[in-house]
């Protein structure tokens, strides 16, 4: 079903709080998240085993990255673990946790969304969105105003009608771009919905930018869209 352009979301401006404040003393940081009398934090290790398997002959990932990421972070509950082994499933929308037992076998498992809000991979910022379906969902965050830029990323598994067998092969990741202003969630394809976007009085100014840098929004990477963005805060109106 297609999304609609602007999606309220009642609880997007308290996460992205959090996401600020993983880094600040609002969150309490384990370094070592195996404590050697108590065992694994049950806060963290509390997600079901992951299970998803790909079919022989199936070419690609069904994740974000080739390889997990050892030094990621996740924030549960206001509390931030760090070091961690992740990676992000963008095809079933999981974020996946590797480690090893007391055992030394390497275990997988899905993190739980009931406390999750936020995590860092390959030091991107991702954020747990609830919609007001009640479904969530992870978005890519950029900026750190009032404004931001999210992310949505997607995989999907298609026939590979190219390969000598009847084989799968997982697509190039996509996303699907936001603004977050005015507490709703705005869709933009091109400069000129990006413009749009705003209130009015930001939009020449913005326009003016974009020219003046020569940025096309679909094209541009994190860090431009991250300067573009936290530019638009410090305009009147924010």
């Amino acid at each position: 079903m297609a999304e609609r352009r602007i999606t309220p979301i009642y609880r997007i401006l308290l996460l992205l709080s959090i996401v600020v404040a993983s880094g600040t003393t609002y969150a309490q940081t384990f370094s070592q998240n195996n404590d050697p009398v108590y065992g694994y934090d049950p806060l963290l290790y509390n997600g079901r085993v992951y299970s998803f398997f790909i079919q022989p002959g199936t070419d690609g990932t069904q994740y974000m990255y080739d390889e997990f990421d050892n030094q990621g972070s996740i924030t549960m509950r206001g509390v931030t673990f760090t070091n961690l082994c992740i990676n992000y499933d963008i095809y079933n929308q999981q974020l996946i946790l590797r480690y090893s037992d007391t055992r030394g076998s390497i275990k997988y498992i899905e993190i739980s969304k009931a406390w999750l809000e936020s995590f860092t991979l390959n030091n991107c910022i991702f954020t747990c969105f609830t919609k007001t379906d009640s479904t969530q969902r992870f978005y890519q965050v950029l900026g750190t105003g009032n404004e931001r830029i999210l992310y949505y990323h997607t995989k999907d598994l298609i026939i590979d009608n190219a390969g000598t067998a009847a084989g799968h092969i997982f697509t190039k990741a996509t996303k699907s771009t936001y603004v977050l202003s005015n507490n709703q969630l705005i869709s933009y394809k091109n400069n000129g919905n990006f413009i749009k976007a705003f209130v009015p009085a930001k939009q020449d100014l913005i326009r003016t930018y974009l020219h003046r840098h020569s940025i096309n929004v679909r094209k541009s990477n994190n860090i431009i869209m991250t300067e573009l963005i936290n530019y638009s805060n410090t305009l009147p109106g924010s």
